[in-house]
Parts: structure tokens; C-alpha cells; sequence
């Protein structure tokens, strides 16, 4: 994750010489990274607080009282919640086919099984939110990324399908989280929804950290804000049957190619615009152990309405 203020503990450089770091029982594992200042030379004064984010990734910060302090708060105003704070569901949902989205195994006495949820059930709102992603919502996730790079664009007009290559134009990005102190420096990354990674260094060995941090999180979907790109396309995000192009910005690179609101993309670098609802459901269930969702759940022929408070995750 994105806070290294040093380099590797003395455990950590051992481990990786005995073949890599340990894994964690996470949906997805990201290399986890330290926030160190004198905690190296002093580790009995340091302090280590793990984090994580709703794709699984893990962090830790590690230092002194108000150092380590301010890498918390500006790692938790970004959306990553301490580990031993994380809530679970107790869930296990399917991600293809007839099963994607549905609920298809329940650990007993876990909030979900407290719940009311059944194998079987299909989770199709959260919080009044649809949770499967319309076409226009997948496209602006496909077609996002770093200027200068070229994507190919498949695109229905007219009964017709027209093949495009666009080369994405430089954008600015909004204002990303900073500090607020010059022990620490940050140089954010982002994403298709704008949510931000604060890629945090200080001293020496900071820019070390804050590459790795670029290249973890760059395999998420994350780009650095100095490097963020643009189609210059914008979609509409609510029709649920089509990606469809509601305007082109004048003079961008999608302009100059010849594509033209009302366009329909099809495919965005030779794949259909697609997602698995039941491989995105643990994202969108993110939270603190104790936070509630109300879910909208569709049962056979019957919709009901089921809350479900995360649990708190078992000490090991």
C-alpha cells in the first residue's frame, strides 16, 4: 500500500530472502509497505497499525507517536480502514453464469447467516444502489488510464461497427490529499471513480517507497495524478442495455478520430463490456465492523429488503 517513510525492517528484508514476503488471507494481496522514520534505529519506540482498502490490499504504518499518527489519518481520509477494524460478511457469493451475485455459501453465526441471507439469494441493490455496473459505467472504467497510451475502440453506428485506435490526451486531475506537514510528502494516485491512493514518503528512502507504491497499485487501476489521460468521451451512465456516448470534448483525440455522440461502444481492446456483480460484491460491502447496508434481495420470484451489520473478524 502506499506508506513507506524508510526502508525494510531488518524481518521483513529476512523474510523476502527466504522467498517473499508471507501472504494474507485477503482478496487481493498487495505488497505491504512501512512507514518508517527513526523506527529503524530505534524499533522499540516504533509503532506498526496495518490497513487495508476494499480491494484487499494491506498496508502498515510504522514510526514514531505523531509521525505514524498522521499517516493513519491521511491513509483512513482516503478510504482504508484499519485491519483490525475491517467487518466481515460471512459470504461467499458466485461470480459467473447463473450464480454471479448470488450467495452461495454462508459461514454459520456470521452477519450474514444473522441477517437472514439464504444460499441462493441475489443481491441486486445496496443501499438503494443497483449493484451491477451499467455498460457506460464499465466503459469509463476501460477506457481510463495514462496519457499517451493508445486503446482500441470498437463502435456501433448506424447497424454498423467501426473499429478506432485513441491515443488518450493529458488531463488534470483534482486536487489529490496532502500532508499538511513537511516531514511527509505525498504523491497521489487515481482512479476510474476518482478515489485516491496517497503514496506517502519522507527521507531518503521515499522515492523508493512511493515507485513501489506506484507500481502495486498501478496493476489495480491506479495512475499517477501527473499522468493521468483522457478520451475525451463521456458516457451515459444510467441506460442499462447499451454503453452509450453522450458527448465528445472538441478537439480531443476521440473528436479527431471521427467518434460522435450517440455512438455505441462495443468492445474496449478487444473485450465485451462486462463484470462479474458476485466479483465486486465484497467491494461494495467494504466497511467497519458494526456498519450496516440494507440490501435489496431477489429470491426466487420475491424481492425483500434484508440489513446486515458486518461482523467483527476473528482474532487468530
Amino acid at each position: 500500500m502506499p506508506f513507506e517513510f524508510a526502508m525494510p525492517t531488518p524481518s521483513q528484508v529476512t523474510r523476502k530472502r527466504k522467498g517473499g514476503l508471507s501472504s494474507f488471507r485477503l482478496i487481493r494481496f498487495a505488497m505491504p509497505l512501512a512507514l518508517i522514520l527513526f523506527a529503524l534505529l530505534t524499533p522499540q519506540v516504533g509503532h506498526c497499525t496495518a490497513l487495508a482498502d476494499a480491494k484487499g490490499s494491506k498496508a502498515s504504518c510504522i514510526g514514531i507517536g505523531p509521525i505514524v499518527g498522521k499517516c493513519i489519518k491521511i491513509a483512513e481520509d482516503a478510504g482504508l480502514i484499519k485491519e483490525n477494524e475491517v467487518g466481515i460478511t460471512g459470504l461467499t457469493f458466485g461470480i459467473s453464469g447463473k450464480d454471479d451475485g448470488r450467495v452461495t455459501q454462508i459461514v454459520p453465526g456470521s452477519a450474514g447467516a444473522q441477517s437472514g441471507l439464504q444460499v441462493g439469494d441475489l443481491i441486486v441493490a445496496i443501499n438503494g444502489k443497483p449493484t451491477k455496473p451499467t455498460p457506460g459505467m464499465i466503459a469509463v472504467e476501460r477506457t481510463f488510464g495514462v496519457r499517451g497510451e493508445g486503446i482500441d475502440l470498437r463502435v456501433r453506428r448506424d447497424s454498423k461497427e467501426l473499429n478506432f485506435n485513441i491515443v488518450r490526451d493529458p488531463q488534470t486531475a483534482p486536487p489529490g490529499p496532502q500532508s499538511g506537514t513537511i516531514l511527509i510528502y505525498v504523491h497521489p494516485m487515481i482512479n476510474s471513480k476518482g478515489q485516491f491512493i496517497p503514496c506517502m514518503g519522507a527521507g531518503p528512502a521515499g522515492p523508493l517507497a512511493i515507485d513501489i507504491c506506484y507500481k502495486t497499485f498501478g496493476k489495480d487501476g491506479y495512475v499517477k495524478v501527473g499522468e493521468l489521460g483522457t478520451t475525451g468521451l463521456q458516457f451515459d451512465l444510467d441506460r442499462a442495455d447499451a454503453a452509450i456516448v453522450t458527448s465528445v470534448n472538441p478537439d480531443s483525440a476521440s473528436a479527431k478520430a471521427g467518434l460522435r455522440a450517440g455512438d455505441e461502444i462495443v468492445q474496449v481492446n478487444q473485450t465485451p463490456l462486462g463484470e462479474s456483480v458476485g466479483g465486486i460484491l465484497p467491494e461494495l460491502l467494504f466497511g467497519r465492523a458494526g456498519d450496516s447496508y440494507t440490501l435489496t434481495v431477489e429470491s426466487g420470484s420475491s424481492t425483500r429488503t434484508v440489513k446486515l451489520t458486518l461482523g467483527k473478524k476473528q482474532k487468530e
